[in-house]
């Protein structure tokens, strides 16, 4: 009876450790995950998993022992759940790194499509959460692109950090240190932490903002409406004292 406690414990244990992986939430950020070596990483998984599945068998049926047999059914589950989420999370990070090679094109057309892209992959799952959101905040503190629409390009960038499209945890330490946010509405952002150091934020709407502990120093002031924004631990250094 202790022995399968146990087991059930460690398989429990291993089943939090597979759900983590799956959803980023393990903090790694593995970068070559939706690439070439993500997908020989895949491929190469697949050979011991099948192998694993015919040992498997072959113990269940080949044994009398209930206990062989459920510990080699249970131990072939976990590998293929955990290839599984592999797959997933693969999946995920080659949908980020389409959108992401989208963002960063010439041609204005495609820069909507791969935000676009950027949306339905946060919606899928958080796996790609923190990559989406050092991608969106890259995007914005690049200089503004002289092409039409090209302000409401940034403005959707803008509203998915603000908004609860992204997890807060992917959203930790967010760097947008000298962006151009002139013109643009973040009304209700929930961006604590936020480093918008040397930004412009002139006339941005900040209103009811969640911006604690954020860092403003020498950030551009001018017009920014802070009306019921939070602001508590707010970095304010060489800034005059934003309007609320």
């Amino acid at each position: 009876m202790e022995d399968d406690e146990g087991q059930g414990r460690w398989n429990d244990q291993v089943v939090r450790g597979i759900t983590r992986f799956e959803e980023g939430t393990d903090g790694e950020t593995l970068k070559w995950l939706g690439g070439p070596t993500g997908l020989l990483v895949g491929l190469l998984l697949l050979i011991p998993t099948a192998g694993l599945a015919v040992l498997a068998v072959v113990i269940a049926f080949g044994t009398e022992s209930n206990f062989l047999g459920k510990l080699a059914f249970g131990g072939f589950m976990l590998v293929l759940m955990s290839v599984v989420a592999y797959w997933r999370r693969q999946r995920l990070a080659a949908h980020f790194e389409s959108a992401h090679r989208l963002i960063a094109s010439a041609d204005a057309g495609e820069r909507q499509r791969g935000f676009t892209e950027m949306i339905m992959n946060a919606r899928r799952g958080r796996a790609e959460h923190r990559r989406i959101a050092d991608a969106l905040a890259a995007y914005l503190r690049q200089p503004p692109i002289a092409q039409p629409d090209e302000g409401g390009r940034r403005q959707l960038a803008l509203s998915l950090l603000s908004d609860q499209t992204l997890s807060m945890f992917a959203k930790e330490r967010l760097d947008l240190t000298g962006a151009s946010l002139a013109g643009l509405r973040a009304v209700n952002a929930e961006l604590p932490g936020v480093c918008l150091r040397g930004a412009d934020l002139g006339n941005v709407r900040f209103v009811r903002a969640n911006l604690a502990n954020a860092n403003l120093e020498d950030a551009r002031l001018e017009g920014a409406d802070f009306t019921g924004a939070r602001l508590d631990g707010t970095i304010l250094a060489g800034a005059a004292p934003p309007r609320r």
